[in-house]
């Protein structure tokens, strides 16, 4: 499928094999947009599979800043002369959670593939939104859930197998750090998105209930910790913990399942077994999920762009059902009792709910 950009051929290496080369612009030149900004240019030089068109950041000190970082390189306040760009393929959005929906639909409308860090959006409806304009002009939609390139992730996955751990009784999600107090935001939207998309990613399950306390103690308008439990069809029991109030950081996950329990730091992507053949370091070398998740997409847009068959491992759905599992934390503490988690069918009917 051809959209709107003018695609730049390069001869693989593997096989004689025709790629695309994706040329992207980074919307958002903040703490994060900075990484995704380095990731890009090291893919550029390593691989030459990406290209780095524009860096956007509403703030000309912030741009600034990144200049004198990373260099020359096409720097702009607005991304609004972007969206009729021949040369751009895609774009990244690391802006502030409440301009996702607009900034990422905006791109989509004019055929531009688009990645959006977590969350996708802020309400339900606006995700699933995306993800119809999306398939509707046939571009890739991504979601920033970058754990799902985690090599540790992989491994503690692959030990789900009967012959090894077997079923999973109950996870523990421990996503934890100190953090200044926040103007904008709360721990549920800030947090939250990654333990729901690890389990997941780990499962192949979405809750059927979630039911949530928090507190905010420093700032009593937004939450700072939050207690979350999803309770699932299968029997399956998730808990997660979030707070920006721990001086510890942690990214931990632990199983317990009918034949051994096993730990994961997410950080240092390291698994530990627990079982009859007693405790098991899992050898692991550690992936850069940034770099993998940046790759991967642009894989996705280069064989989309060329009419070739891929899989999206973090497709916008999965966004969505998360932004749907953070609604449903969201109201079970306004309401103070367990909520039921409806997400909505793409096969046969639309999945904008009014």
């Amino acid at each position: 499928m051809l959209g709107t950009s003018r695609v730049h051929l390069e001869r693989s290496s593997r096989g004689g094999v025709f790629t695309a080369t994706v040329s992207i612009a980074v919307i958002g030149a903040g703490y994060w947009g900075e990484k995704v900004i380095r990731e890009i240019l090291i893919l550029s030089r390593k691989t030459g599979m990406v290209s780095l068109r524009s860096i956007v950041d509403s703030s000309p000190d912030v741009l600034e800043r990144c200049r004198k970082k990373v260099g020359p390189l096409d720097y702009r306040t607005d991304y609004q002369s972007l969206l009729s760009d021949p040369d751009l393929s895609a774009v990244h959005v690391c802006t502030p959670n409440s301009t996702h929906f607009e900034i990422a639909s905006a791109f989509i409308k004019t055929g531009k593939s688009v990645l959006v860090e977590k969350p996708l959006t802020l309400c339900s409806r606006e995700a699933y939104l995306l993800v119809e304009q999306a398939r509707a002009r046939r571009v890739v939609l991504s979601t920033g859930h970058f754990h799902r390139f985690n090599n540790g992730l992989r491994a503690l996955k692959s030990t789900l197998e009967p012959t090894i751990l077997g079923e999973p009784y109950y996870l523990g999600l421990e996503w934890t750090g100190i953090s200044p107090l926040q103007d904008q935001g709360d721990v549920i939207t800030d947090l939250a998105p990654h333990p729901f998309d690890i389990t997941n990613c780990l499962t192949g399950l979405w809750p059927d209930k979630i039911s949530c306390i928090a507190r905010g103690y420093r700032n009593r308008e937004n939450e700072e910790v939050a207690f979350i439990s999803c309770e699932y069809e299968s029997g399956l029991v998730v808990d997660i913990e979030v707070s920006l109030l721990d001086l510890r950081q942690r990214r931990n996950l632990r199983i317990v399942a009918n034949k051994g329990t096993a730990q994961l730091d997410c950080l240092d992507q390291k698994v530990v077994l627990q079982h009859q053949h007693g405790v098991v370091n899992m050898p692991i070398i550690p992936s850069n999920i940034l770099r993998e998740e940046i790759e991967h997409f642009a894989n996705c847009v280069s064989r989309n762009r060329l009419s070739q068959t891929f899989s999206n491992d973090n497709d916008g759905l999965l966004g969505a059902h998360v932004v749907t599992c953070l609604e449903a934390a969201r109201e079970s503490l306004a309401e103070e009792h367990s909520v039921k988690v409806t997400l909505p069918s793409l096969y046969g009917e639309s999945v904008v709910m009014n």
